[in-house]
């Protein structure tokens, strides 16, 4: 039977790939969009996007709730129980996808107030609407409960294959249909769309078929006692609250955006906000790899054994956020020119400002790793509510003038001084409760002086270092690979964990055996 760090590396591994495959997919299809269609419809695929993502709410996190509720089961080879909640998890997927619809039928009328301007000639808005939400519908209509057994069984790899597979599909298809409709921009847009939910029915079948085979004892059968309904009921409403917060940081931005400063800014500013949150994706797919390897230590292990984890997990994850952040600083704007030209790029400052951002929605990624596995939803339930309301007041108040940096520093300080000490209080005060939460928040801090420091100075030397195009990237990634690595490593090598730390780096890439 595999290890949990088997698991862990073999989710690890298809999730990066699965994350390639979707950066080098989605880089394509925006560079024909942006080409053959022009940024405009860049900004209005963006805009979509994040309505429904708002959209999603409806979700109300009961997946990431039912998957904590099979860890148990599953280890224990509980058919019954597992049978249970995979019927209720259908059954509630069902009510999503109709509240999602009533949902997205009565934001319609409203959709002219976010797009005042730059509309394409000869699009329909709301019909453009309804196929992106026949989209998002049918992904709950049709077997995304199913999943759930391979993320709670440790196989996330099994999704990430079929995801893998759908994305390649989709954006061959989209591409093809711009391509040989170019020269009438409307109605190749209208079937880059269509694309979507034909795919999305394909995939959710893959995904059925998979888990029937993989999985054939566990059908939608039996009852779940009121008890657990109860319990699943309150990590639902504590889900939902963090899902509200996480779905208003990244979805929000586009929307002020669109309504204030109109569609081609969204679309420059996605241009930047399509790297980082590429990178991004792979990061958050790596911690989700491991997070129900956590779920099951949390399970099986004690508090000592987790929190000596924790420790190695937290300083692993912020080396490889560290060593990004300062390979934005020197990259990132050499790569924009490189790609799109001069014309789609912002200034310094506000690429710096990116720089912060991406570091700052990952430098508490490994608490929200062992407070979703530890199911400590509800304990940190008022914190979203918060960060959501200081974070839509600020966006409003800080774009009318400074616009998208406006934007991108209230949520920086969200992240920051809300999420940053408030969910970390979480989980010292209701799991680590024998640990010290300032001795972590000191950790915290460091790291963002030493990426800062390394930041600098790696901006500093590539700016004076005159290169462009591919040299310029290549020569700028080399400076901020050495510089970020060496400051980081010299910087926490006093760390009593920082050994152990290296030890289990190595043995999770095969260098060094052990066991889990």
């Amino acid at each position: 039977m595999a290890t949990r760090t088997q698991h862990a590396k073999r989710n690890i591994v298809t999730s990066v790939i699965n994350k390639l495959v979707i950066m080098l997919t989605n880089f394509v299809m925006r560079t024909v969009l942006i080409y053959y269609l022009g940024k405009v419809y860049l900004g209005l695929d963006s805009l979509f996007t994040s309505i429904l993502q708002i959209l999603s709410l409806s979700e109300l996190g009961i997946s990431s709730a039912m998957v904590y509720s099979m860890y148990k089961p599953l280890a224990e080879n509980d058919t019954a129980t597992v049978c249970a909640l995979l019927k209720l998890y259908r059954t509630v997927y069902r009510w999503i996808a109709v509240a999602m619809t009533v949902m997205g039928l009565a934001i319609m009328p409203f959709l002219h107030i976010i797009v005042k301007k730059d509309l394409p000639d000869g699009l329909n808005l709301y019909f453009l609407f309804l196929i992106n939400l026949g989209n998002t519908v049918l992904s709950y209509l049709l077997f995304s409960y199913r999943s759930s057994l391979f993320t709670a069984d440790q196989k996330y790899s099994v999704n990430n294959n079929i995801y893998s597979i759908s994305k390649v599909g989709t954006t061959v298809i989209q591409i093809i249909a711009i391509i040989l409709l170019r020269n009438h921009s409307y109605v190749a847009y209208y079937f880059y769309s269509l694309a979507l939910p034909l795919t999305t029915i394909l995939k959710n079948l893959a995904l059925y078929i998979l888990s029937n085979k993989m999985y054939p004892q566990y059908r939608c059968e039996g009852s779940v006692p009121k008890s657990e309904i109860d319990n699943i009921k309150k990590r639902v409403a504590g889900m939902f609250l963090h899902k509200v917060s996480f779905v208003f940081r990244n979805s929000l931005d586009s929307i002020v955006i669109s309504a204030f400063l109109g569609l081609e800014i969204l679309g420059q500013y996605n241009s930047y906000y399509f790297i980082i949150n590429a990178i991004s994706g792979i990061m958050i797919l790596v911690s989700n790899s491991v997070t129900a390897s956590v779920g099951n230590s949390i399970v099986v292990e004690d508090k000592k054994k987790n929190y000596a984890d924790f420790n190695k997990l937290q300083l692993l994850y912020m080396w490889l956020t560290s060593w990004l952040t300062v390979g934005f600083a020197g990259c990132l704007q050499p790569f924009i020119k490189l790609w799109l030209g001069k014309n789609m790029m912002f200034g310094d400052g506000i690429m710096v400002i990116f720089c912060i951002y991406f570091f700052s929605t990952h430098f508490s990624r490994v608490c929200h790793i062992y407070r979703d596995a530890a199911g400590l939803w509800w304990q940190d339930r008022y914190r979203p509510i918060v960060e959501t309301v200081v974070n839509l007041s600020l966006n409003i108040l800080l774009v009318r003038f400074i616009g998208v940096s406006g934007v991108m520093l209230s949520t920086i300080f969200c992240i920051v001084f809300i999420e940053g000490t408030w969910g970390t209080r979480i989980l010292f005060k209701h799991y680590f409760t024998e640990e010290k939460q300032s001795v972590y928040m000191l950790k915290l801090l460091w790291t963002w002086i030493i990426t800062a420091a390394a930041g600098a100075a790696c901006y500093l030397i590539c700016k004076a270092i005159k290169l462009t195009g591919i040299p310029a990237f290549i020569v700028y990634g080399i400076i901020a690979t050495i510089i970020a690595n060496a400051v980081y490593a010299v910087g926490n090598s006093i760390l009593p964990e920082f050994k152990s730390t290296v030890k289990f780096a190595l043995k999770l890439v095969g260098i060094k055996k052990g066991g889990n």
